[in-house]
């Protein structure tokens, strides 16, 4: 989404009163704590990431390459985000948290939701706007992540900053064994982030560097709106693999995306867990009258840690992730001056995986490899070889962290970067430091 200045004033505004006002009842609440023994119950925090790069090619070519919202993608330094976040019991039902986001140039709520903490029979419920809990690192945020940039096959298929929307998903912890939870959830599909579904897409900034083929695609969203022998309007916009975007009336459940995920957690030994996941997304796209978008997933993760460890150290992370997209559009005629355009039924088909290894080889040190992998087939108006956000990509990716205090980190990361769409191989090189003031919201393990 694009914010005009004034509205970016106006949103920080916002941020800071909140965040003043938290710090007030938390200066309240601590008071209290100290006299007569009473419970804190907000958390506030504050997450700073910097970075500082520099690359074989130019800026233009690192905002292709660089798909992430949060990425570092330019020659020079970048603060990818200050992200302020609130937690903390509302009541003996439900706790709360918030996340607002600023960049550069942008600001964000992240996330705003509430969950339920007395439910019955492995029950729990949340509702609010939340990150959609597909897969394993769609869900979380930049600083919990090893690497200082998103995998390119999640960026693609469930968007820069993340599929995320207003909504409900309820969770079932299943009467087995092991770690065993299923999810069921039911969020806008309109959500300017759910790119495969619905949404346009989130851009920071004012420009939109999304594809090299921009030029052609202002001629689109210059010409005039029509309307086609239906009667719908046609705003001259593009959707995935170049197909014009159709607005389409939805009726009530044909509104939403729905989310189901099967996840488990069980120790192979007593130095060793194991966790499988598998989700599926569903939801109406905007290709055509009857659009339609699929993606499927599957995620395996393998820790390892010694007993005799100090403090953590040392430990082996093994995560691995696949995604696949089948977005599915009709037929539909686009007028175009005295002429109409036909494009036929068809269904573009993408999918990509990243495979990363961490390994924590001494206290506050660690260092790790992620090697990417994106394709998809020929459908689409567009050719796939020229397209940044279809054509084949390879990136191989080590790095090297280390952590002065569990309050900070200091990361340096290697891009190689192998892309069809450009003519040269790119190499590039990530410094990054990171900050934590305060008590954060503790992560999922």
């Amino acid at each position: 989404m694009n914010r005009t200045p004034s509205s970016a004033r106006q949103a920080a505004f916002l941020a800071t009163i909140l965040a003043l006002a938290s710090a007030g009842v938390l200066r309240a609440q601590q008071t209290a704590q100290e006299s007569s023994g009473g419970l804190r119950l907000i958390d506030t925090s504050v997450n700073v990431i910097v970075a500082g790069g520099a690359s074989s090619e130019d800026n233009h070519v690192l905002e292709e390459l660089q798909g992430g919202g949060h990425d570092p993608k330019r020659n020079g330094f970048t603060l990818q985000q200050a992200e302020v976040s609130f937690s903390g019991v509302i009541d003996p039902y439900f706790r709360g948290e918030a996340h607002i986001v600023f960049t550069e140039d942008d600001v964000e709520l992240e996330e705003a939701f509430v969950t339920s903490t007395a439910l019955p029979s492995g029950l729990e419920l949340k509702a609010g706007y939340f990150l959609t809990e597909f897969g394993r690192i769609n869900p979380t945020h930049p600083h919990t992540w090893h690497w200082m940039d998103q995998p390119i096959v999640a960026s693609r298929l469930l968007g820069e900053d993340g599929l995320r929307a207003p909504g409900v998903r309820l969770a079932w912890l299943l009467p087995t064994r092991w770690y065993s939870q299923l999810y069921f959830g039911i969020q806008n599909a309109d959500s300017e982030t759910a790119i495969s579904f619905l949404g346009e897409g989130h851009h920071h900034g004012e420009e939109d560097h999304g594809h090299a083929h921009g030029d052609e695609e202002e001629e689109h969203e210059d010409e005039h709106e029509e309307e086609d022998e239906h009667g719908h309007e046609m705003e001259g916009e593009t959707t995935i693999a170049g197909r014009p975007r159709v607005e389409r009336e939805l009726k009530n459940l044909d509104e939403y995306l729905y989310l189901v995920r099967w996840e488990n957690s069980a120790d192979l030994t007593e130095q060793s867990t194991v966790l499988f996941g598998l989700s599926g997304l569903y939801g109406p796209n905007d290709a055509s009258e009857n659009g339609e978008t699929y993606v499927y997933g599957a995620d395996l993760t393998l820790k390892w840690r010694p007993e005799n460890n100090k403090r953590g150290y040392p430990f082996v992370i093994w995560q691995s992730e696949i995604m696949k997209r089948d977005f599915k559009a009709g037929a539909v005629s686009i007028p175009h001056d005295e002429h109409f355009h036909d494009f036929a039924s068809e269904t573009i088909k993408d999918w990509g995986f990243y495979s990363q290894l961490v390994w924590g080889f001494a206290p506050r040190w660690e260092t790790g490899l992620r090697v990417e992998y994106v394709t998809g087939n020929d459908a689409g108006v567009e050719e796939r070889d020229h397209d940044p956000a279809r054509s084949d990509r390879v990136r191989i990716s080590p790095m090297l962290a280390y952590r002065p205090s569990e309050f900070t980190r200091v990361r340096v990361q290697y891009n190689y970067d192998d892309a069809d769409f450009l003519d040269d191989k790119v190499h590039t090189v990530w410094a990054g430091l990171e900050l934590l003031f305060g008590k954060h919201p503790a992560h999922k393990f």
